[in-house]
Formats: structure tokens, sequence, C-alpha cells
């Protein structure tokens, strides 16, 4: 069954709800803009609210300007970078992990990526290619970035035997592939 299958087969409740006119005046307007219902766009909403906004902010994860973030993350050496996502990787990678889905396989790390690439305005592209999952970013957030992202990911994909394969990088994009170690 497709994610759009299982999607449509989901259960749903009528809920009853009073809005602010303003409120519901930009609800309108957003629903025109992207094409889609106002119950889509409530449930996308309160999806977003409920298993990510609420969850990151419960973990301390901050929200700061890109340029900012940009310019941090590039004025520090690519060895200090890679050492930060080593240490990252294991402690608040995996623990946002243990912390939104009780448990750390591939599906639910590649998961917790994505949502950090969307909550980012990251674009986020996964396929098979040979039979291997590569992963394909476009990004805006510097030079280093990409560097501590696949860090982050190696070093936990590794605990549960994965790896990170074929990296790389350019200014405004990185893709990689994953592997099972035991493949290699």
């Amino acid at each position: 069954m497709t994610a759009q299958e299982k999607e449509l087969l989901k259960k749903t409740d009528n809920v009853s709800i009073r809005i602010d006119s303003d409120l519901s005046s930009k609800l309108h307007e957003k629903c025109l803009e992207q094409k889609i219902s106002l119950n889509t766009l409530i449930n996308h909403l309160l999806e977003k609210q409920v298993n990510w906004n609420e969850l990151t902010t419960e973990m301390g994860w901050v929200s700061m300007f890109r340029s900012t973030f940009r310019e941090l993350s590039d004025s520090v050496p690519k060895e200090k970078i890679e050492k930060i996502a080593v240490a990252t990787g294991t402690s608040d990678f995996k623990n946002s992990l243990n912390y939104m889905y009780g448990y750390i396989d591939l599906d639910s790390i590649l998961d917790l990526f994505k949502k950090r690439c969307l909550s980012n305005n990251v674009q986020y592209r996964e396929m098979f290619v040979n039979g291997v999952r590569k992963i394909i970013i476009h990004h805006d957030l510097g030079k280093n970035w990409p560097l501590l992202i696949v860090g982050q990911i190696n070093t936990i994909l590794n605990e549960i035997g994965y790896r990170t394969l074929n990296e790389e990088y350019n200014k405004l994009g990185f893709s990689f592939e994953i592997v099972k170690t035991e493949d290699l």
C-alpha cells in the first residue's frame, strides 16, 4: 500500500472549533495560494505543531536567521565541524531520535532528517539508484552545513550497521548514499 493510499484510509474525526475572523481570512488566503483545501491546510499545520514544533521546543532546539547560521558555521574550520558532527551525532541527534520516535532505525533517522530539512526550507529528495538509497539536498546554509549533517547522520548510522558512501558536496547542495556496512 502506498503512502498516499494509507493517508486516504486514515481514521478522521469531525471537530468543530471557533477561530478569530482575521485568522480565518489568513487561512483561506493560504489555501488559495497553495491550492489546497482548508481541511488539508489545518491538518498540515496541526501535524507540524504537534509532531515537530512542540517536540523540538521541548528538546531545546533553537532557530535563527539563515544568514547568521551560515556565517557562524562557515567561520568554523572544517576539522572542528567534523568533530562537532561526531559529538552531536552521538548525543543530540541520538537523543532527538529517542525522544521523537522512541527507537533508532534507518527509517526514523531519515524521517527526522527529512523533517529537519523541510522545517528549514531545505529541499530534500530521496531515491533509489541501482538499488542503493540516495539522498540529495539543495540548500543555502553554507559550505560547512553538509559536513555537519552528513557527519551526524553517519555517526548514528554506524551504530545501527549502516554508513554513508559516495558523498558529494558543492556550495548549494550535497548528496550521499546509504548502505549496510555488511554489504561493503
